[in-house]
């Protein structure tokens, strides 16, 4: 009885039934995404930063990113379906401009996704055994933090500017120049914090050091597995 009930409510006003579920998917995206970035940057800073990067390390990093991954196509999936809603039966919300300030972030964030996948994650996978900035240039120290930034800091505005309706009808351009803003200061506090959380070069040249100790032979050959042989 309470199934056919249930169909009878959803099916009185598909409208609604249809905004809704678009709703539910947004949330869902959402969650995903933001719930996931915020965990994966406790965890890199907490566990990964400090130390060597290992093989486990890795596969939850790319676990997590894909996850990310999957929130934010579902958050463009769901978005572009508001637009297509609007345009049919709520024209009015397509002048609010917070809509296309929520755009532009979403589009930032995708284009930070595809770097992400295409440099950063290889370039874990390469430094696996060693610490995450050993024998980085400082523009890719700044580039591999900055991208860690911007994934962080813009999963929370879409959140932000969904919750606040005060936010509804401002122009566009102001909201993204704070969102750069914010986006500035917080770049700007993870290169000061990732300093303060990472190693050394005294440190790293120590820990090269104490490897070498403990393994003399590989150290003379250099890593060559002729010389290794000969030595032998």
């Amino acid at each position: 009885m309470f199934p056919h009930i249930l169909l009878d409510r959803i099916m009185v006003d598909p409208v609604a039934t249809l905004k809704s579920s678009l709703i539910v998917g947004h949330l869902i995206g959402l969650v995903f995404g933001l719930g996931t970035a915020t965990l994966l940057d406790i965890f890199i800073f907490r566990f990964v930063l400090p130390y060597k990067i290992s093989k486990d390390h890795y596969d939850i990093i790319l676990l997590f990113s894909r996850i990310v991954a999957f929130g934010l196509l579902l958050l463009w999936i769901t978005g572009l379906g508001f637009l297509v809603f609007y345009s049919y039966f709520d024209p009015v919300k397509l002048s609010n401009q917070k809509v296309w300030a929520k755009l532009v972030v979403v589009g930032v964030l995708t284009l930070n996704g595809v770097f992400i996948h295409r440099t950063v994650l290889p370039l874990i996978h390469d430094h696996i055994g060693r610490p995450m900035f050993d024998g980085l240039s400082p523009s890719q120290r700044f580039l591999l933090l900055t991208s860690g930034a911007i994934s962080g800091t813009s999963w929370y505005v879409p959140f932000v500017l969904g919750a606040f309706p005060q936010f509804n009808f401002l122009p566009a351009l102001p909201l993204v120049l704070i969102y750069m803003v914010v986006l500035a200061a917080t770049i700007a506090t993870t290169q000061i914090f990732a300093r303060a959380v990472t190693p050394s070069e005294p440190a790293l040249m120590s820990s090269r050091v104490e490897d070498a100790a403990g393994k003399p032979l590989a150290a003379l050959s250099g890593g060559n597995p002729a010389v290794l042989t000969s030595q032998i």
